[in-house]
């Protein structure tokens, strides 16, 4: 009978924490077809220069004071070692050069942040650690505007290193039906940012982006979107790199 108990207290024990793991993987959405930004924030808010809205169901993001970024951000800074999917199309650009993309485990100007972005006017995919002499690593890639591209961007723990973080980068046509990335880059950092929130990213420019996604293990299932429609897709093969200046 005490071996019996035994087994039995040991499969409510697993059954549990089962259940614990699961509940603490999720997905969050935003497809913006409630129209309400309640879930975002502007980072340093200046509304003589930047503006975040929603039309015809998507988000659209502008500034153009000259060597500033606006951020608009979601989620909560115990966010940690996830992905995030979402389209974006460039539809405005002055003078300075224009910036889109994404920034993940972001801490603010004290902690720090990753930003995965396109470089539109000198024609680069870029990931770029934003603390003192964080560095970058980039690759060759021409945007065009008024084209829909999906980003897909992740911070992972490397499961060989617990001290490593693994960093990926991928662009895609979204009205292409081969589903293939345009370009793909990866970076490793030894000293990694460990957690953080995400914001939608843009410099110099107007940009729209819709049906935002961000998945990982402490990530809670919610959001105001629905899930969308994932098509599946050959991966191109990775290039690895260290992140460093250039």
């Amino acid at each position: 009978m005490t071996n019996q108990r035994v087994v039995f207290g040991f499969i409510l024990l697993c059954m549990f924490m089962c259940v614990v793991s699961i509940s603490f993987a999720g997905t969050w959405r935003d497809d913006f077809e409630d129209k309400d930004t309640k879930e975002w924030e502007i980072f340093n808010l200046n509304r003589q220069v930047e503006k975040w809205w929603i039309n015809d169901d998507e988000a659209v993001g502008e500034i153009f004071e000259p060597g500033f970024w606006s951020l608009w951000m979601t989620g909560e800074n115990n966010w940690q070692f996830y992905s995030v999917r979402c389209v974006v199309k460039l539809i405005d650009e002055k003078n300075d050069p224009p910036y889109f993309g994404l920034t993940l485990h972001d801490r603010g100007e004290e902690g720090g942040r990753y930003v995965f972005y396109v470089d539109y006017l000198r024609g680069f995919a870029v990931i770029e650690k934003w603390v003192a002499n964080g560095g970058s690593v980039r690759q060759n890639f021409v945007a065009e505007k008024d084209v829909w591209y999906e980003l897909n961007a992740s911070v992972q723990l490397d499961p060989l290193d617990e001290e490593l973080a693994v960093l990926e980068f991928s662009i895609k046509n979204a009205d292409r039906k081969d589903g293939n990335p345009l370009v793909t880059l990866t970076a490793q950092d030894t000293d990694p940012i460990d957690k953080g929130q995400v914001s939608l990213a843009i410099s110099n420019a107007r940009v729209r982006y819709d049906n935002v996604e961000i998945s990982g293990t402490n990530i809670p299932n919610g959001g105001p979107g629905k899930p969308f429609p994932v098509k599946p897709h050959a991966k191109l093969a990775t290039s690895w790199g260290s992140i460093k200046k250039y």
